[in-house]
């Protein structure tokens, strides 16, 4: 047998091989696996009688082996599943931890009413002090809510009595044919204003029913189009308009969509200068009623104001029939309620076009147009002339 190493230290010295293979005493072959073995050899040098010795001692790597490659394992799956189970663990930490901020979130965004109060945690912590501060929040809002809603609501209250104390008056007066013609000129600009005024009030009631809990229209069947022709019925004035409405049929509030309809003729009619124009017809799933004129338009960056509160463009100030501008805020509102839109957009005739959608019941989608009705852009505009473009604003009607 040759020697486990071929290392040969100095007498009194010590070497270590770190690995070799060595056969045993009963081997045959050097490289077979059954006889040969991998361990590490420690030399110690000597001197005997002169000549230079060296002892081998070794000790076998198969226990190392084997407790690197169990700690390889170990490492290969313990480690992936300690991190899975910490990331669940801490999953599931966090969400209980931040679950009082997902109810005050949702608390939040689920309601519009200021009285809502938002939940807080038993704990004493951030959250807890968070959820506290909302709910101070939201109290202070319902408070200034309250106090307009209960402003506009007295002062509205309030002007109705004076108002119907001086029509009263103003009748009783303007039955009086020995007055003189200028006392009579004056009851009846007097007995206009109050008129005026009386729609003010009617108006500011029921935009602050709107803001309080909504129109809350009541649904029924309303034949647009019969809505649309009672304009005709009403007293004319400077121009009486032209109604081309085809049978259309919606699920709303007629009383509403009748306030719709004249809001949007009165302010067509105030701005018009000769023409106005109310159609009625079906487009796609949805019920479409124009109102247009000839007048001098909206222009294209004020569309979007005339559907604000109390938004009077520059013309309407300096003319003596302007409106509050309230009428149009409340088109939005009522049709809002209704699921529909409204807009506003040139109209060939020259002045603007108001565009009112509704969405059609179930029933009537299914049901084919039987008369045809030339869209309102098309009937209404002279052949010879063509538009009138002009950059005079507009008002909403009061």
């Amino acid at each position: 047998m040759k020697p486990m190493a071929s290392v040969l230290p100095e007498p009194g010295d010590t070497e270590v091989v770190g690995s070799v293979w060595v056969t045993h005493r009963d081997g045959i072959k050097e490289t077979d696996p059954e006889t040969t073995e991998q361990v590490m050899v420690v030399a110690y040098g000597t001197s005997v009688k002169g000549r230079d010795l060296a002892v081998y001692a070794a000790q076998s790597l198969g226990d190392v082996h084997e407790a690197v490659t169990t700690v390889f394992h170990l490492v290969l799956i313990g480690i992936p599943l300690l991190v899975l189970i910490t990331g669940i663990v801490t999953y599931l930490a966090a969400g209980r931890a931040l679950r009082p901020v997902e109810a005050i979130r949702a608390r939040v965004a689920t309601t519009r009413d200021p009285s809502v109060r938002v939940p807080v945690p038993a704990a004493r912590d951030e959250v807890g002090r968070l959820a506290e501060t909302m709910n101070a929040m939201l109290a202070r809002l319902q408070a200034g809510q309250a106090v307009q809603r209960r402003f506009v609501a007295d002062a509205s209250h309030e002007l109705r009595s004076p108002l119907a104390t001086i029509a009263t008056g103003l009748e009783l007066l303007s039955r009086d044919s020995a007055r003189p013609a200028a006392d009579r000129d004056t009851v009846t600009a007097l007995r206009g204003e109050a008129e005026r005024l009386g729609r003010l009030v009617d108006a500011l009631l029921l935009l602050a029913r709107a803001d309080e809990s909504g129109l809350r229209p009541r649904f029924e069947d309303v034949d647009l189009d019969e809505v649309a022709e009672a304009e005709r019925l009403r007293p004319a004035g400077r121009i009486v308009p032209r109604i081309e409405a085809a049978h259309v049929r919606v699920v709303g509030d007629r009383g509403q969509l009748a306030q719709v309809v004249r809001n949007l003729v009165d302010n067509a009619c105030r701005h018009a200068r000769s023409t106005v124009v109310v159609s009625v017809r079906r487009s796609g799933g949805h019920a479409e009623l124009d109102v247009a004129d000839d007048g001098p338009g909206v222009p294209p960056d004020e569309r979007a104001r005339v559907f604000e509160r109390f938004v009077r463009l520059d013309d309407a100030r300096a003319r003596a029939d302007g409106g509050a501008g309230l009428g149009l805020a409340i088109v939005a509102e009522v049709v809002a309620a209704h699921g529909g839109t409204v807009d506003v957009v040139g109209s060939p005739m020259g002045g603007a076009l108001f565009r009112v959608r509704l969405p059609l019941p179930p029933d009537e989608v299914a049901v084919e147009e039987e008369v045809v009705v030339p869209d309102v852009a098309e009937s209404a505009a002279p052949a010879s002339r063509a538009p009138r473009p002009s950059s005079l604003p507009r008002t909403a009607p009061g």
